[in-house]
């Protein structure tokens, strides 16, 4: 159920651009450490050759000496190292030099005293053994922990050749970081800004381009195709996507909507022909059993056109509502020939019945889910303004448009067309009665003056005809 309720509240470009945005912030974490760790690791390695060159300049004054040179004299050229031009672009500072035969002895240091041999069977005598410099260092690990505190060291060993032979002493410094951990740490947070502004905006400018480009290539057809199947569901037939459909994957999709709907709208037309067909026969069973409620639908469609066209209604509309009005009372096949046909007037049970042919007619175009305002005028053109009607009693605007239509032309053919039992009334009485009773609450008393004009301007040009033709 959870999951669901996920579903249900992110959009497709919601929980693209959400994964998106996580996807994008796990990169630049990772980018900052491994750039950082980078940075790191090259400041290292030019501290290294720093150290090597520094020994490597120390060493060269150690080779010169003559090889029955005093240890003192050894000593002076190691204390070299501390000289302050020396150190003066180095960052580092070194706490102790010593040199050491290839027999292990110390030679010299820069520390007085005595100082214990060196063991050669490690990183002491493979110095000697190779004649290459070995840097070993908890430098790095503490880089890596991020541990600055304290004082890191390096411990640079280097090949000697005292007397100008062969390598048979070695050189080592060890040699205090913590200037170099300072400028790290200063690196560090200056890099980590700099770092972040700059792939925070790249990143921004590419999350903007994601998304327009998800937009413009996706969503947008996405929303076209949702759009353009609501209103194919809502009954407008001849609803598609529109022809201009990119040729990826999106624009099939497209096509395949287009094919579907198409199939659909030709079952959904053929379905609708053969019901229309159906009640057109309705309607002649109809006929053949009360003729006088054929030519009152007739006439009755006849004037809620006329309305319509005042109205403005469309085309599409108006056609709607000149079949309805046609079929708004089908559903007096149901009714009892004895009281569809009696002379006189209905007693209140036969009435009772009479007034449910409102709900026989709306059950008979309940299949036509695409034309559903044939059921609204159907079942409710005996609706009244005031809620007083029948059958659901609707009050004011909630009686949909085209049945109040119908329900004014129903009541004005009512009156005016001649009955079995009875002679229409004149129109112009039919007007005054009708004008009299415009607010009594049976219509909508806007609609009903529009009406009322209509049918006057008709009457005065049928009158002023009569009138010219008799002069003729």
């Amino acid at each position: 159920m959870a999951g669901d309720m996920w579903q249900t509240r992110l959009s497709l470009t919601q929980k693209v651009l959400g994964g998106s945005l996580l996807g994008f912030a796990f990169t630049i974490y990772w980018l900052v450490i491994v750039s950082e760790t980078q940075l790191e690791r090259a400041m290292l390695d030019q501290v290294y050759r720093h150290a090597q060159s520094y020994l490597v300049g120390i060493s060269r004054l150690l080779e010169v000496l003559p090889p029955d040179a005093p240890r003192e004299q050894y000593r002076q050229v190691l204390m070299t190292g501390f000289e302050p031009e020396r150190l003066a672009h180095l960052d580092f500072r070194p706490r102790e030099i010593y040199l050491y035969s290839d027999r292990g002895q110390v030679i010299a240091h820069t520390m007085a005293g005595e100082h214990p041999d060196k063991l050669l069977d490690g990183v002491y005598g493979q110095v000697i053994r190779e004649g290459k410099p070995i840097i070993s260092s908890d430098l790095a690990t503490v880089i890596e922990n991020r541990e600055f505190d304290g004082h890191p060291t390096v411990d640079v060993i280097i090949p000697v050749r005292l007397g100008g032979h062969s390598v048979n002493a070695g050189l080592e410094a060890e040699l205090d970081m913590a200037e170099l951990m300072h400028q790290i740490r200063i690196n560090d947070d200056a890099y980590e800004k700099r770092i972040i502004v700059l792939i925070t905006t790249s990143g921004l400018l590419l999350f903007l381009f994601v998304w327009w480009l998800m937009h413009h290539l996706t969503i947008r057809h996405v929303r076209r195709f949702s759009q353009t199947m609501s209103r194919f569901g809502s009954g407008e037939l001849e609803a598609r996507i529109p022809a201009t459909l990119p040729g990826d994957e999106i624009g099939e999709l497209g096509r395949a909507i287009n094919g579907m709907a198409d199939n659909i709208g030709r079952l959904m037309r053929e379905q609708e022909e053969s019901y229309l067909q159906t009640l057109q026969a309705l309607s002649k069973a109809l006929e053949a059993k009360d003729s006088y409620t054929q030519s009152h639908s007739a006439r009755v469609s006849k004037y809620s056109v006329k309305l319509g066209k005042h109205l403005g209604l469309s085309d599409e509309r108006l056609k709607v509502l000149s079949k309805g009005a046609l079929m708004h009372d089908l559903g007096k096949i149901g009714v009892p020939d004895t009281i569809l046909n009696k002379p006189g007037p209905l007693t209140d049970e036969e009435y009772a019945i009479m007034r449910g042919h409102a709900r026989y007619t709306a059950t008979i175009m309940r299949p036509l889910h695409r034309f559903h305002e044939f059921l609204e005028i159907a079942a409710w053109h005996h609706e009244h303004w005031d809620g007083s009607g029948y059958p659901d009693g609707l009050v004011g605007e909630n009686i949909p448009l085209l049945a109040r239509i119908v329900s004014i032309a129903d009541t004005w053919d009512a009156m005016t067309g001649d009955r079995v039992y009875r002679k229409g009334m004149a129109p112009l009485r039919a007007m005054e009665i009708m004008e009299r009773e415009k607010h009594a609450g049976q219509w909508d008393p806007n609609l009903l003056q529009i009406f009322l004009d209509l049918m006057h301007g008709e009457i005065e040009r049928d009158m002023a005809a009569a009138e010219s033709t008799g002069v003729g």
